[in-house]
């Protein structure tokens, strides 16, 4: 069915999206529906706290074929909560990895006797017309007079245009860009360890991206969901290996689960990326928050064991990379 021959949904009152998941099986035992419509109306939209349903099983005969089971709108609730307080700690830790990164980055490439200069005029030559018209064009933008001048970095941009030092380029550059350049660095240097590392902060990146635009994540941990193109970085992998987690099947299966990769990614990341370890224990930290919080909410005990067993496997990682030393 083209977008055109979509059959278009009126837009229903809060009461009236109550009625329907009602239709759908979902219970208004634990949260009255009142309450429920109040929460639809002010504090939620229905697209976002309905998302979490299909990650309950439905009916496949009896009386309402389709139908939900053991779903309460309360656990929608929870689900909720439980994704906004595990969205903002991922932020936070992804804005580190990214900084932390680029340090790395620049204590290589004086670790290389690198000209700060060539490094980026060379990693600029290196890559498609396209992609450098795109790069430059930005700069343009952001560095020039016009109405998409940036305010925080427009000067600096300026001030260099026309030939970045390295040190320029990572403080004005987007991540895709940082991700894009560490790779060729680690082509440059013959670094293996850099090529196997690429893919870390190539997933951080995305996760980053999800965050920030607040996009839902604990609706991704089920079996059903998209899975990662790539498999797992060795670096992570290996690090897995060395902390007591084997290569099994389960592993393997939770891991091609695109928002599980880009976690333990990150988690990864912060680990190995963030060398101050006092950001690594505020990580730590209020992800244990995070972790006692949903711990504490009814809808994990309620839950069926498909969705338990993704976030038992998102703890294990915490464990093994960011445990809470407190």
């Amino acid at each position: 069915m083209t977008e055109g021959a979509r059959a278009r949904k009126p837009m229903l009152a809060a009461a009236q999206l109550v009625e329907h998941l009602k239709s759908r099986g979902v219970k208004f035992e634990l949260c009255s529906e009142a309450d429920a419509a109040a929460y639809l109306s002010d504090a939620n939209n229905y697209l976002r706290a309905a998302a979490y349903r299909k990650l309950y099983f439905r009916r496949v005969d009896g009386d309402n074929p389709g139908a939900y089971v053991n779903l309460d709108f309360d656990d929608l609730v929870e689900l909720s909560s439980i994704d906004r307080r595990l969205r903002e700690v991922l932020l936070s830790m992804t804005i580190d990895v990214e900084h932390f990164a680029e340090v790395r980055l620049l204590r290589m490439c004086e670790g290389h006797g690198e000209d700060g200069y060539a490094i980026v005029s060379d990693y600029l030559a290196s890559i498609s017309p396209n992609q450098r018209d795109r790069i430059e064009g930005a700069f343009a933008a952001r560095g020039g007079e016009g109405h998409a001048h940036d305010e925080y970095s427009g000067d600096l941009i300026a001030h260099y245009a026309g030939g970045y030092p390295v040190w320029v380029f990572l403080e004005v550059t987007e991540f895709g860009v940082l991700v894009d350049l560490w790779r060729f660095c680690a082509k440059r240097w013959g670094e293996q360890e850099m090529r196997d590392e690429h893919y870390v902060p190539k997933s951080v990146k995305a996760l980053r991206n999800a965050c920030a635009h607040n996009s839902l994540i604990v609706n991704g941990f089920s079996n059903g969901a998209e899975r990662a193109r790539y498999q797992a970085s060795r670096a992570v992998t290996t690090s897995l290996a060395e902390h007591g987690m084997a290569k099994t099947k389960s592993r393997r299966a939770r891991l091609r689960n695109l928002r599980v990769a880009q976690i333990a990614a990150t988690l990864y990341s912060v680990r190995e990326f963030c060398s101050q370890e006092s950001t690594r224990e505020r990580h730590a930290a209020r992800l244990a928050e995070v972790r006692r919080y949903a711990e504490g909410c009814g809808v994990l005990s309620r839950a069926n064991d498909g969705i338990v067993s993704f976030f038992d496997f998102i703890w294990r990682l915490v464990d093994i990379w960011l445990p809470d030393g407190s």
